[in-house]
């Protein structure tokens, strides 16, 4: 429904134009009427008008002066002239001032009744139209939110080959993804690699930490060039810079290794933490991967160097074709239990290998070595030791395993059905969160952080955590606060303890913070609640 307002100093005008027109029609719900501008303002700022029905000559302000305060302060109002002159300056101005309509009195009230329909019609489009600006605008506002997301999601399908490195692939994920690249995007990766943290943190504080992490390698290594700085989905970082193949890159080298350093000494003295970056080269799209794998590769091989800038380029290029990519692949499956894509994986790698006219045992050698470090990569990711799988050793014994092609093919396949088998009864199994549970529970009254955790059940404190949250539904964090919140119920019913006692027992110092937990759990203070079950002395509420 839509409401009109009828301006003109002839009161019979006024009436004419009212009675003239069937206005309910229209679906006009309200007819206001005005008969000078000063009226007219204070009708208009006190309802909500839609069309405006306005004489142009009138002795106190005309129309042309009452519309130009109108699109001042209300311009979604569509507004209908009316006058006895033709002339064209009027004319003019109103069509400036953005009116529907100029009509001459005497006018016809077909007409009338026309033109207002077409304003409505005009106003019904130009509302819908704003609504879909304003959705644009949220979308778009939820985008840019979003955009660094779906730009990491990007790169963590690209390196892990879940998108295929070809051009027609790569070019409809751009698209897909909105990337602000092109094929002809050249692409450098630099991998920091967290080496050790300067204090002990728990699960939440680490994670803040590495958000910092990521927020000064944008500032410090990314500065102004085109790029993202992203976590992998194992938790790794990584600055990504952008440049077209037709340009040269920006930054040199030399820059680079100034700005890592810069920021290995920034991480170290105010993120009490050590980390290395490690520098891969310019490549194209399509090789991405490539350099990723490399910059993992290089991490797991620098076991002496610390708080160091390490670039692939410098590195040795021993058995270039056995550094299988495929291998990363391998590491993926065994983590989700596909046994069986694992067992293709391994027949295809050694199907071409018997292609190869010279596969010597330096060969076998170097491709045994590949594939216990893809054991020991995943193995390490969850802190378990190699001997708790292979307890007598003889499984992983290399002067078997590389007598022939054939012998290498048999034990590929019988070590990484253990490893898988393993990690899967592990992942079935309620082993582990029985234990940690356990642990929390005979643990209650110590402080309890995410690596101590980790260690009762030798995994990754990173993985653990996922582990948990999967199994039971809540972070590690929340559950250890619901069971203490349940053992300070059970003090508060059944003992007189303070309650500032009982909130010091489990290391809350802020009393605050104790009570509104507390009250988050079980919708009320501790004193209230004490007070349900005993009768205590004011005293010992506090």
């Amino acid at each position: 429904m839509y409401k009109l307002l009828i301006v003109d100093d002839e009161w019979f005008a006024v009436e004419g134009v009212e009675q003239g027109v069937d206005w309910s029609s229209l679906e006009f719900s309200e007819i206001h009427k005005a008969y000078n501008t000063e009226q007219a303002k204070k009708v208009i700022a006190s309802t909500q008008i839609d069309i405006i029905i306005c004489d142009i000559e009138m002795p106190d302000g005309n129309g042309i002066e009452l519309m130009e305060w109108v699109k001042e302060h209300f311009p979604a109002i569509e507004a209908i002239f009316l006058t006895c002159h033709a002339d064209f300056k009027y004319a003019q101005r109103a069509v400036h001032l953005g009116s529907f309509e100029y009509l001459l009195k005497p006018v016809e009230f077909e007409l009338l009744r026309q033109t207002a329909k077409n304003a409505i019609d005009k106003l019904v489009e130009d509302r819908r139209t704003k609504q879909l600006n304003e959705a644009y605008s949220q979308y778009f506002d939820l985008w840019e939110a979003k955009k660094p997301v779906l730009f990491e999601r990007f790169w963590q399908d690209l390196f892990w080959q879940r998108i295929i490195p070809t051009k027609s692939h790569i070019e409809k994920a751009i698209e897909s993804y909105m990337m602000p690249l092109s094929m002809n995007s050249r692409v450098l990766l630099i991998m920091i690699s967290i080496e050790q943290w300067g204090k002990k943190l728990n699960s939440q504080d680490e994670e803040i930490m590495e958000y910092a992490l990521r927020n000064a390698a944008d500032e410090m290594i990314l500065s102004k060039q085109a790029g993202q700085v992203i976590q992998d989905r194992n938790g790794v970082h990584f600055v990504l810079l952008y440049s077209d193949e037709a340009q040269k890159p920006d930054i040199t080298y030399e820059q680079l290794k100034k700005s890592c350093k810069q920021y290995i000494e920034a991480c170290s003295k105010y993120l009490f933490c050590n980390i290395s970056c490690y520098i891969g080269e310019w490549v194209p799209l399509n090789t991405v991967w490539q350099s990723y794998n490399v910059l993992l590769q290089m991490e797991h091989n620098n076991v002496t160097m610390s708080k160091s800038v390490l670039f692939s380029k410098e590195q040795p290029n021993e058995n270039e074709a056995l550094q299988l990519p495929a291998l990363f692949e391998w590491s993926e499956l065994m983590e989700l239990g596909k046994l069986e894509e694992l067992d293709l994986l391994a027949n295809d790698m050694f199907s071409q290998l018997r292609k190869e006219a010279k596969v010597t045992s330096e060969t076998l050698g170097a491709l045994y070595h590949s594939l216990l470090q893809t054991i020991y990569y995943v193995l390490h990711k969850r802190s378990i030791s190699v001997q708790t799988i292979f307890t007598n050793g003889e499984a992983l014994d290399q002067a078997m395993a590389v007598k022939s092609l054939d012998q290498l093919q048999e034990w590929t396949k019988r070590i990484f059905r253990m490893v898988t088998e393993y990690l899967v009864a592990v992942e079935r199994g309620s082993t582990v969160v029985d234990k940690v549970k356990n642990y929390i529970a005979d643990h209650m009254y110590d402080e309890i952080s995410r690596d101590d955790l980790a260690s009762c059940v030798h995994i990754n404190s990173s993985y653990l955590s996922r582990l948990f949250k999967k199994e039971v539904g809540m972070s590690l964090t929340d559950f250890i606060v619901q069971e203490r919140m349940k053992t300070a119920r059970d003090l508060l019913i059944h003992s007189d303890e303070l309650v500032s006692n009982i909130a010091k027992s489990f290391h809350y110092t802020n009393f605050s913070h104790f009570s509104k937990m507390f009250r988050k759990h079980y919708g009320m203070n501790p004193q209230d609640y004490r007070k349900q079950f005993y009768n205590v002395q004011p005293s010992r509420q506090k």
